[in-house]
């Protein structure tokens, strides 16, 4: 009798043990319970603004439409420390830059501010008549202190009246025409005045690349392109 009670002692004591572990690995006081409402929601972070851009080619120019719109959800204040809005930054198919809009236009240089309401655009458009054919990546920013809304496009001129080209200097024909051996054909071409005014730059007999137009009569080199 002795023996069955000690037995059903231990029994309810390794029972009592084993609620107890339960309750200790589901609701002990060492487990922390996260809480989601402390960790931002991935919806919640949003861009401010959505930059878009268009463009096309059309009458020998290259015409890029720029929009930015407030998508915010509340008015934001942009400004300017010139009077321009936008600029944009041409690179050829090698990474080097070939312009941008800002080192080519006269700008004010007075502060301006603006108030973009939400489900606002700021539209800016810009034409490009002196690009030569081939391939480019254009970027196109906001020149706004609080936000730039860059965006960047890839553009294939294919319909341009100038045309990119590289030869050996032979050397001057007359101050308005030099030679230029260009796989193994020597080709005669007119320059314009840019295009003289940079022939100190360049010694005959090197390696020259430029941009030159034609028509029925002649080769005209718009410009060299200097490193």
């Amino acid at each position: 009798m002795l023996y069955k009670k000690m037995m059903i002692v231990l029994v309810a004591g390794l029972i009592s043990a084993c609620g107890a572990g339960n309750n200790t690995n589901g609701n002990g006081e060492g487990v922390k319970k996260e809480n989601p409402a402390e960790y931002p929601k991935q919806n919640e972070i949003v861009a401010r603004f959505h930059p878009s851009i268009e463009t096309k080619e059309e009458n020998n120019s290259i015409i890029i439409n720029y929009n930015v719109k407030n998508l915010s959800g509340e008015p934001q204040k942009l400004s300017f420390l010139t009077g321009l809005q936008a600029d944009y930054i041409i690179y050829d198919e090698e990474g080097k830059k070939v312009k941008q809009y800002s080192e080519e236009v006269m700008s004010t240089q007075a502060i301006s501010e603006m108030t973009l309401e939400n489900n606002q655009e700021i539209q800016n458009s810009f034409t490009i008549s002196d690009l030569y054919n081939g391939r480019y990546r254009f970027e196109v920013f906001l020149t706004a202190k609080e936000e730039q809304a860059r965006v960047v496009t890839d553009l294939i001129v294919e319909k341009s009246l100038y045309t990119k080209a590289s030869g050996i200097l032979v050397g001057l024909m007359d101050p308005h025409t030099v030679e230029v051996d260009v796989k193994g054909e020597k080709v005669a071409f007119q320059l314009t005045e840019e295009a003289i005014g940079q022939l100190p730059s360049l010694k005959e007999a090197s390696e020259i690349s430029f941009v030159y137009t034609e028509n029925e009569i002649q080769k005209t080199i718009e410009r060299f392109l200097l490193e």
